[in-house]
């Protein structure tokens, strides 16, 4: 234990720039755990942070602070409360979300007396109103080592590579926002946006519901770089030609909105137009900004947009009994950069996020964490 009295966090201080810092390693909670990363994936949100383009007053109250909330980790150490399946060694993936009844027990002593969102019955621990969430509100997992409760610290299976198991965050969110809509093999979807969220989605509704290519309409550009994951996909179209959306217009019973940022007035408006009257979006891509929306043809076709928003302990378990599949693996390895970072100095890591960045193919970067002690 008094080996890891102490931790180097990789903390952004400002766009652009990672700074190595010493800090005390604090327990928490008797049943803390102590993990160090093994291997991470770059969120969109990282990035926006990394590169300051997340709104000036959000920023200011963020910053200094360690980013990266998806991946794989290692147990080193163990507090008093933790559970035998914590031992050290084991390969686990981390729950970001810390719930308020886990973040502040002595404001919420039990789920029972947790805010509304957590609280039995509510909307769920995902919509936390007082949460901690690594790399939004405290540090995430740019750091060689720190406590996390061990409830939210899931074991990797042996069969599961660690290069398959860094997307599992990123696919809870998928499954958070899939499970709140009527998924079935006879309706259409439409996914906007084939970037890594978009391409998540597919999966998903390939791989875990059944749903048949043809059934499956997706927006994006730079085809070309994603054919591992084309046969998932019954009709792919181009983002800005107008004359593909048509084909589909008011036939879509759900769509996914998987892009937000700049485009997302431009994606919302697809939606509205391609869903059929009664149909259904769950909106991924969140905006840092107000947009042009057009109430009257939602209202018109009584349409229902829901928001969703990243995920808990639930949707964890759900999708790593899933990723024992080979052909799951293989499908989520199409999404995956070639290219991968090591880190073991701020420069690196500054390296690896500006890289990630600024490269053109639309996979997910993954950064490895060798010889961290």
């Amino acid at each position: 234990m008094q080996h890891w009295g102490s931790g180097v966090s990789y903390r952004l201080t400002q766009p652009f720039r990672i700074e190595a810092v010493e800090q005390e390693v604090k327990w928490r909670r008797p049943d803390d755990v102590l993990v160090r990363p093994r291997l991470t994936s770059v969120c969109g949100s990282d990035l926006k942070l990394y590169t300051g383009s997340r709104d000036r007053r959000a920023l200011s109250k963020k910053l200094p602070l360690a980013l990266l909330h998806e991946g794989v980790a290692e147990i080193v150490a163990t507090g008093p409360g933790a559970p035998r399946h914590t031992r050290p060694g084991t390969r686990v993936v981390v729950v970001p979300n810390i719930p308020c009844y886990l973040a502040y027990p002595e404001e919420y002593p039990s789920k029972e007396e947790a805010c509304m969102s957590c609280r039995p019955g509510g909307a769920g621990e995902n919509y936390c109103l007082k949460n901690r969430y690594l790399s939004s509100n405290t540090d995430g997992l740019a750091q060689s080592v720190f406590a996390h409760p061990a409830s939210l610290c899931l074991p990797v299976p042996d069969e599961v590579p660690d290069s398959v198991a860094v997307l599992t965050e990123p696919m809870t969110t998928v499954i958070a926002g899939i499970q709140r809509a009527p998924i079935t093999r006879d309706r259409r979807y439409l996914i906007l946006g084939n970037g890594p969220i978009g391409l998540l989605t597919a999966v998903a509704l390939s791989a875990f519901y059944g749903v048949p290519r043809e059934a499956i309409w997706m927006t994006g550009r730079d085809w070309a770089n994603r054919e591992g994951l084309l046969p998932l996909i019954g009709t792919p179209l181009d983002a800005n030609e107008a004359r593909g959306l048509a084909q589909i217009r008011s036939s879509i019973d759900i769509a996914f909105e998987c892009v937000g940022g700049d485009a997302n007035e431009m994606t919302l408006a697809q939606a509205v137009d391609c869903l059929r009257p009664g149909g259904m979006a769950i909106l991924f891509g969140p905006s840092e900004k107000a947009v042009d929306f057009n109430t009257r043809e939602v209202v018109g076709k009584g349409l229902a947009f829901l928001g969703a928003n990243r995920s808990f302990v639930p949707h964890f378990q759900w999708v790593m009994e899933r990723l024992v599949d080979r052909d799951v693996q293989r499908l989520l390895g199409a999404i995956v950069s070639p290219t991968s970072f090591a880190v073991r100095t701020a420069d690196d890591l500054n390296n690896a996020l500006y890289g990630a960045w600024t490269k053109r193919e639309p996979h997910k970067s993954l950064i490895s964490w060798p010889g961290l002690e």
